[in-house]
Formats: C-alpha cells, sequence, structure tokens
C-alpha cells in the first residue's frame, strides 16, 4: 500500500513504514514521519513568515565574515567556491542535536546549517529536527528571544568547533561534516590555539571511528549530551562544499593511517553495495543482480556491517562499483580510478554524480523501475553497462 495522494512511492509507503517500526519502533518512526511531514509539507510555510519578519534572525556568510573576531581561510578556493575558513564570533550558543549554532545575541548563524544556496531550505530542516528530536524548550526561548532563559538552559564550554551532522546518516557525516576536522586543524596551526570539537553523545561508531582514524585527541572532543550549549569562544567553520582539496586529505589521511595498521582482509575489485538491511531503496530482484554481476568479478557487501577502514580499504581498491542509491556510495571519497554506476527508482538524485564528478570518477546512471519503496534492476540493461564498462 503506497500512499499516492500526498507522496511519490520513495517518500513513504506502507512497506518502507513496517521496516522503519521494526528497526527503530514505533514512537521513533512517527516522530520521524511527521518530521518528514514538516519539512516536506508545511516547513518552509512557517518558518519563511518567521524570518522575513524578523522574529527569527539570521547571519549570512557575508555577514560572518564581516562580524567575526577573526577569520582563519584555508586559501584552497576551486573555480567558483570560496576557499574554506573558520570564524571566530566570540560567545554563542550551539544545539548539538543538528549543530545549528546562534550569535550571542540569538541570531541563526546560516553557515552552520549549509552553504548560502541553500541556507534558508537548510535552517528550516534543522529547526524541523530541533522541534521533533531535540528539545523543544530550546526552540522556544529562541523564537521568543528570551536570551536569558536560553543561557540558563545552557551548557558552559570554552572554545568549541561543532562537529554535528544536519542529518544521522554517514553521508552527511563523511562529506558534509568531517571536512570540517581539516579546517579546524588548519585554525590551530595559524593561531596556536587549542580547538575542541563538540560533538553530540552517542554519534554512530562509524564517527568516532572516523575521528580515531584522523587521530584528533579524544580529550579535545566534548561529547554533547546537553540540549544546548554556550561557549565562550565559538568557532563556526565553513560548510563544506564540493571541494576535491577536502576530499583529497580525507583519502590520504585514512588511507595513510591504515596502511600503518596490518590487514588480513581482501576485496574485490568490483564491488556491488547491497541495501539488503536498509528501511528503503532495496533491489528486490538482488538474487539475480548479483549472480549476473559475479561474472565479471563482483562481490556484494553490507557496508553498515563493516568499519570504515575495511570500506576504505575496499573503495580504494575497487574498479567498478555498483549500487543503489544511498549513503555507502559516500565511501567513493576513498577510491581512484574508478567507475561508479548507480541505481535509481523513480526519483533521481544527484549528490553521489556530483560527488564523482568532483573526484575525476567516471559516472553512470541506470533507472530502475520503482516498486513501491523499492527498485526492480533490468537485469539485461545493467549487464550491458557491466560489460561496456569493464572492456573500456
Amino acid at each position: 500500500m503506497t500512499v499516492r495522494s500526498m507522496w511519490p512511492p520513495t517518500d513513504i509507503s506502507y512497506r518502507k513504514f513496517r521496516r522503519k517500526v521494526a528497526a527503530d519502533g514505533l514512537r521513533s518512526t512517527l516522530v520521524s514521519a511527521a518530521d518528514l511531514v514538516f519539512r516536506k509539507k508545511v516547513g518552509r510555510s512557517v518558518v519563511d513568515p518567521l524570518l522575513d519578519s524578523g522574529v527569527l534572525r539570521t547571519v549570512s556568510r557575508a555577514e560572518l565574515v564581516t562580524r567575526a573576531r577573526r577569520t582563519h581561510s584555508l586559501g584552497d578556493g576551486a573555480g567558483t567556491l570560496s576557499p574554506p575558513f573558520v570564524a571566530d564570533i566570540g560567545p554563542g550558543y550551539v544545539l548539538p542535536t543538528t549543530g545549528l549554532s546562534l550569535t550571542d545575541s540569538l541570531e541563526i548563524v546560516e553557515e552552520t546549517a549549509a552553504a548560502p544556496d541553500h541556507a534558508r531550505q537548510a535552517t528550516m530542516a534543522c529547526l524541523s529536527r530541533q522541534a521533533f528530536f531535540g528539545d523543544r524548550s530550546v526552540l522556544f526561548d529562541i523564537l521568543s528571544g528570551d536570551r536569558s532563559a536560553l543561557e540558563s538552559d545552557a551548557t558552559p564550554v570554552g572554545t568549541v568547533l561543532p562537529l554535528s551532522p544536519r542529518y544521522p546518516n554517514y553521508y552527511h557525516w563523511l562529506v558534509e561534516t568531517v571536512p570540517k576536522v581539516r579546517y579546524a586543524e588548519a585554525y590551530e596551526r595559524e593561531t596556536g590555539a587549542d580547538v575542541t570539537l563538540l560533538v553530540p553523545d552517542g554519534v554512530p561508531p562509524y564517527a568516532d571511528e572516523t575521528l580515531d582514524l584522523l587521530d584528533w585527541p579524544q580529550d579535545k572532543i566534548t561529547r554533547a549530551a546537553a540540549p544546548v550549549y554556550r561557549a565562550e569562544q565559538l568557532l563556526v567553520p565553513s560548510f563544506p562544499e564540493p571541494r576535491i582539496d577536502d576530499y583529497r586529505w580525507l583519502r590520504s589521511r585514512i588511507l595513510g593511517a591504515l596502511s600503518e595498521r596490518p590487514s588480513s582482509s581482501t576485496g574485490a575489485s568490483n564491488v556491488y553495495v547491497s541495501r539488503s538491511n536498509a528501511v528503503e531503496r532495496r533491489v528486490v530482484n538482488e538474487p539475480a543482480v548479483v549472480s549476473m554481476l559475479r561474472a565479471y568479478g563482483f562481490e556484494s557487501y553490507n557496508l553498515e556491517e563493516q568499519s570504515v577502514a575495511t570500506n576504505a580499504r575496499l573503495f580504494a581498491e575497487a574498479d567498478l562499483v555498483v549500487a543503489p542509491h544511498g549513503a555507502g556510495l559516500a565511501d567513493i571519497v576513498f577510491a581512484e580510478d574508478c567507475t561508479v554506476v548507480e541505481l535509481f527508482g523513480s526519483k533521481v538524485k544527484q549528490p553521489y554524480e556530483l560527488l564523482a564528478e568532483t573526484l575525476d570518477l567516471e559516472y553512470e546512471r541506470l533507472v530502475c523501475e520503482p516498486r513501491s519503496t523499492d527498485i526492480v534492476v533490468d537485469v539485461e540493461a545493467l549487464e550491458a553497462m557491466v560489460s561496456d564498462l569493464s572492456t573500456a
């Protein structure tokens, strides 16, 4: 049963709902559904008037750089992208649920939600997540402009740089959050200051493993368990945009760390990423797909069952990667001279195509038959594509 009146099949269905309840429980599923409905259907109509009327005030990237006490730029702009930076805004507030941050006068710093082109939409999404997953009293303090109430609710910290993905998802962690560690390191080198990362308590194991592989000291991490923090000195990094220097740094640092660690595992040079454990976008006819791909040297992997280290090594050696659209494709940041084939249902999204383009990886897409929130792959069409790519 698919709810067709409001949503395309890839957004919500009974099949997806049932799986999410089994994975996360009924309450969490209902909260996630309410957040989704708000963001997709009514969020902008609620939040935009608050922004336009000044009930919610924001600070743009240009204003942030101008008003900061000090800004350190990494100086590696690419094309139309300005160089990444870290801005010291003095005292400020951090909502660790999403990393959304505010100035001492309760202005929302747009840069903590997204780059300028997507700032308003992302700010709305962060406020929605705060309302449904965070402490709503904090949101009420912000909406009412009650600085004294927010300060009394806040846990004090010293000099911190927020490191919260705006969504609890591997892609948003690896591609949109981890590069901020690079910016923090550059700030430390330039200023001689020690930077403490404010990381949400209870992050998935892949987050802690990533920081370990990057050799970030544990004593420079504050686990954010409180709903809001007031920083004595709030460091705001620019929101990571598609930047080859970030991805080269990430690949070099993690693969460099792994080169010093023994490994007995060897992966196949051709990788199929399975979503058989996922809530949505499973491949209905996966046995037939995997059987065909094995004739071309592919092995199937459920990446969520493996460590960051294992997956980084796997993608570093990959020649061909075939995968349904999903967060596992973020690991192409570790690939080199690889071809990516992404499988879609009725909704085509472009973040991994853009990622592959930035990484200078060959990219192909195959649009498949949607089956509720899953997909049915045309095995013959995929085989023809893989055969051509294997002989190219």
